[in-house]
C-alpha cells in the first residue's frame, strides 16, 4: 500500500444538545461496525479512552454519533446513527467509555393507531384506490421521520382497492418494498430502497498494492457463493459496495454482501464478504 495512505484517521463527532467531536490525534479509540443487507439496523460499537468525567456525562442515549475513519490521505463515513447506550467501565489505569450506536434510525416499535393525536406517527393512514407504490414508501419514510438515500424500485404497482396502514410502520412499508421487488437496508446509516441485486460502483480497485491482506477464501452460504476478503480498513467498502479485485483466488467485479470495520489494539481493517 503506498506510503501516503499510512497514518490511521478516526473521527467520532457526537451532536445534540452538547457537540463534541474526538480523534485518534487526541485520545486511544477502538470500533466495530458491521454492515450487511437486511433491514435491521447494526449495532455499532466506539470505545473512547480516558475521556474526562466532563465529556462523559454530556454523551447520552439518541445524541447523534458520525463515525469516520481510514488513513490521513483518504477517509470516509463508516456509519451514523443514534446513540442508544453508554457504558464506561475501567480496566487498569484506563477509564473505558463503550458506546453504542443504532445506525441509521430504528423505528421497527413504531406503530400506527386511530388515534386523533396531531402527532404524525400515530395516525391512522389510509390510501385511495390506484395508489402507486412509491407514493406510499414516501408517505411512510417521511412518517417516521427516516433520511431516504435512495430509492429505485424495480417495479412501481398500483394498489386498486387503496392500501390502509395499520399496526408497526415499519412492517407495512417493508411489504410495500417487497411488492416492488426491491430491498429495504442501510448503507453507511442511511436507508436505501431497491434490488438487492444492485449495488454502487465505488470504482475501486482491491489488491495487495491498495491493502489486500492474503488471498480471498471461497465461501457457500444458503444458495449464494463468493468470497471472504480481509483488507486493511477501507471506507469505500460497505453494504452493496461494487469493487473490483485482483488476487490470486478472487479476480474480476464483485458486490458486498456483509462484513465488518474493525478498529482495536493493531488491527486496523475491513472483512467483507462479497459474492
Amino acid at each position: 500500500m503506498s506510503n501516503e495512505l499510512f497514518g490511521r484517521v478516526i473521527k467520532v463527532h457526537i451532536e445534540g444538545d452538547y457537540k463534541a467531536d474526538f480523534s485518534n490525534d487526541n485520545f486511544h479509540i477502538e470500533f466495530e461496525v458491521p454492515f450487511d443487507d437486511d433491514s435491521t439496523p447494526n449495532e455499532v460499537t466506539v470505545k473512547l479512552y480516558n475521556l474526562s468525567s466532563t465529556s462523559i456525562n454530556h454523551i447520552k442515549k439518541d445524541n447523534t454519533l458520525i463515525l469516520q475513519a481510514g488513513y490521513k490521505s483518504d477517509y470516509g463515513i463508516l456509519s451514523q446513527g443514534k446513540i442508544s447506550r453508554v457504558l464506561t467501565s475501567r480496566d487498569g489505569v484506563d477509564k473505558i467509555t463503550t458506546i453504542y450506536m443504532t445506525e441509521g434510525q430504528d423505528y421497527s416499535g413504531v406503530k400506527v393507531t386511530a388515534s386523533t393525536s396531531t402527532d404524525k406517527k400515530s395516525l391512522k393512514i389510509a390510501f385511495s384506490k390506484n395508489t402507486k407504490a412509491d407514493t406510499i414508501i414516501r408517505k411512510l419514510v417521511g412518517a417516521l421521520g427516516i433520511r431516504l438515500g435512495e430509492m429505485k424500485l424495480p417495479k412501481n404497482p398500483a394498489y386498486k382497492s387503496g392500501y390502509t396502514v395499520t399496526g408497526n410502520i415499519l412492517n407495512n412499508l417493508l411489504e410495500v418494498v417487497k411488492d416492488c421487488g426491491a430491498a429495504l437496508y442501510y448503507r453507511r446509516g442511511t436507508l436505501v430502497i431497491r434490488s438487492i441485486k444492485e449495488g454502487t460502483d465505488e470504482r475501486f480497485n482491491l489488491e495487495e498494492a491498495t491493502g489486500l491482506l492474503g488471498s480471498p477464501d471461497p465461501f457457500e452460504e444458503d444458495d449464494l457463493k463468493g468470497y471472504t476478503v480481509n483488507c486493511l480498513l477501507q471506507h469505500r467498502i460497505s453494504t452493496a459496495s461494487i469493487i473490483q479485485i485482483k488476487s490470486k483466488t478472487a479476480n474480476g467485479q464483485y458486490r458486498a454482501k456483509k462484513g465488518k470495520h474493525t478498529a482495536s489494539g493493531s488491527d486496523f481493517k475491513t472483512e467483507v464478504q462479497v459474492i
